[in-house]
């Protein structure tokens, strides 16, 4: 049975997945891109940014869902936005055990810059593919993540 896995896999890749190598590479490139642009912000940090820029003034439990961080550190990592100036935290009106995220004018300001830096980095992921291997990896991924993404629970 392992044979049989390890001739449809490449066990490097595999290893690469598992050690977190890819995300690290990816992360690395990204915080590249940002520093580049001027833009001191971790890739987790994005993270949170694309979560807010696609709907506004959601729960840090919602954050952590779409981030796939869990809930300490998406703690640590508000934490650090709202001292930057980038987000505020208003305790929520029904349920005063959870607080709600909105963005401030200085985090839409940087939606341009930063969306630029994430396309640069994702160019340098995709180098030397077209369009057909880009829309192929894209749907591979999404394939996979729907095949493993019930096992992600932002609350471990």
């Amino acid at each position: 049975m392992i044979e049989d896995i390890e001739k449809k896999v490449d066990v490097e890749i595999v290893y690469a997945l598992l050690s977190g190598k890819v995300t690290n590479a990816i992360n690395a490139t990204l915080r590249k891109k940002l520093l580049d642009a001027g833009i001191d912000l971790t890739p987790a940090q994005v993270a949170v940014l694309y979560t807010l820029w696609h709907k506004d003034g959601v729960t840090q439990k919602v954050i952590a869902e779409q981030t796939a961080k869990d809930k300490p550190s998406i703690t640590r990592i508000l934490d650090l936005m709202e001292k930057s100036g980038l987000v505020t935290r208003k305790m929520g009106k029904e349920d005063r055990r959870s607080n709600i995220i909105k963005l401030t004018n200085k985090a839409n300001g940087l939606r341009t810059k930063v969306q630029a830096a994430t396309v640069a980095a994702l160019e340098d992921g995709f180098h030397g593919l077209n369009d057909k291997d880009v829309a192929e990896v894209q749907r591979l991924m999404k394939k996979i993540f729907t095949n493993i993404g019930k096992y992600v629970d932002a609350s471990y």
